[in-house]
């Protein structure tokens, strides 16, 4: 990551201490004294006064995310490093790199690392641990995959879910799967024979899997 990407996550992260890591997006609002209103799409503004404007979205946990994610667009222009972080880029993808910065804020806010730490302890690098996860933070099964595989940015983690014999999503950090989504792999435990696999309550045809992949690093 870039210097300023660094320092932002890192003062996102010392707020959100400050609240004592509360998730709950309304309250963490009110914590960070940010007023929400109703509008036809999310945004963010510091001000003063800090506002954010929400759509409505039948579907809870992208709610939930996306209101964290104006949240972590709030803590970034509070760090007065938002233009140092685009700059970071080319002029061209500076506005995606901020967006996959405010993303990552996002998942710590809304599953912050007492609550991974926890889930850890308990269920270690399991596919157990991404089911209580998404179950406890109230967010999505990619969603989870993703913070899960990215709680240690130092470890080789991948993450992915099947759809019957499909692979329906995929999240890895540091490591390489031999099959991308949407590949059809019927028998998993051939390609990968350290894998482990658990079925999504309520969901038959759906199965998170973990792994250890190949390790895979960035030069």
């Amino acid at each position: 990551m870039r210097d300023a990407t660094l320092a932002a996550i890192a003062f996102a992260l010392a707020e959100h201490a400050r609240t004592g890591f509360e998730t709950d997006p309304e309250r963490l609002g009110h914590l960070l004294g940010v007023r929400f209103i109703p509008g036809t799409e999310a945004r963010a503004s510091n001000g003063p006064p800090s506002i954010v404007t929400l759509p409505k979205d039948a579907y809870a946990p992208r709610q939930r995310f996306t209101t964290h994610h104006e949240l972590g667009h709030i803590l970034v222009q509070r760090s007065g490093l938002e233009d140092d972080i685009r700059a970071e880029v080319s002029e061209e993808d500076s506005e995606a790199h901020l967006e996959l910065v405010v993303n990552f804020i996002a998942a710590l806010l809304v599953m912050p690392q007492p609550l991974v730490r926890a889930i850890h302890d308990e269920h270690g690098d399991t596919p157990q641990s991404i089911l209580a996860l998404a179950q406890a933070a109230r967010v999505s099964l990619p969603a989870a995959m993703h913070r899960w595989v990215s709680h240690d940015l130092g470890a080789c983690r991948a993450a992915f879910l099947t759809s019957g014999s499909y692979i329906s999503h995929i999240a890895t950090c540091n490591a390489w799967l031999p099959f991308w989504r949407y590949d059809r792999v019927p028998e998993l435990e051939t390609c990968l024979p350290d894998v482990r696999m658990a079925t999504a309550p309520n969901r038959l045809s759906l199965r998170v899997g973990v792994t250890q992949g190949e390790p895979y690093y960035y030069s």
